[in-house]
């Protein structure tokens, strides 16, 4: 047994099919974890809050989908896309609705995902929605808001300038 505290990375080997799983140091981890996307992050009380069963099948599930959504060549046991992007939308929804509740923790998120639908689809709509949710948020005293709304206009002069490039 490891006396040091381990981390777990999950390797999925396209070409021979397998799936590999490394306990590795966590000092090993912490540039990886520094610079990458925050991860999945429930709370282990979601799982113990469960039968051990459906606890086992959710994160499975869980590492399934994470693993078809990072892959060329997906493992294809269900349709992971498909279904984060229903999450996704029920997800925004639920922030739509807490917004509108003036939590400033839903807009400030919400902004973060209209920020993102503004670059994508080259939306002027939706980058004018990014700011008024950024500017409710930082009214209301959320840290991240006001530290964003610092930088927001940076952010959307290069936001304006992609949209008007797509434009043309």
């Amino acid at each position: 047994m490891s006396t040091t505290k381990r981390d777990l990375l999950i390797h999925y080997d396209e070409e021979s099919q397998k799936l590999i799983l490394y306990p590795v140091d966590t000092s090993s981890t912490t540039a990886i974890r520094a610079k990458e996307f925050d991860g999945v992050c429930p709370e282990v009380e979601f799982f113990k809050s469960m039968p051990a069963e459906e606890a086992e099948m959710k994160l499975g599930g869980l590492v399934f989908s994470l693993i078809d959504l990072g892959s060329l060549k997906k493992i294809g046991i269900r349709e992971y896309e498909a279904q984060a992007e229903e999450a996704h939308a029920e997800y925004v929804q639920g922030l739509e609705r807490d917004a509108k509740t003036n939590n400033p923790d839903a807009q400030y998120s919400l902004f973060i995902h209209m920020h993102s639908v503004a670059m994508k689809l080259l939306s002027p709509e939706a980058l004018a929605r990014a700011e008024e949710l950024l500017r409710a948020a930082a009214e209301q005293g959320h840290e991240n808001a006001q530290s964003s709304l610092e930088s927001w206009p940076l952010l959307k002069a290069a936001a304006e300038r992609r949209i008007a490039r797509g434009a043309a």
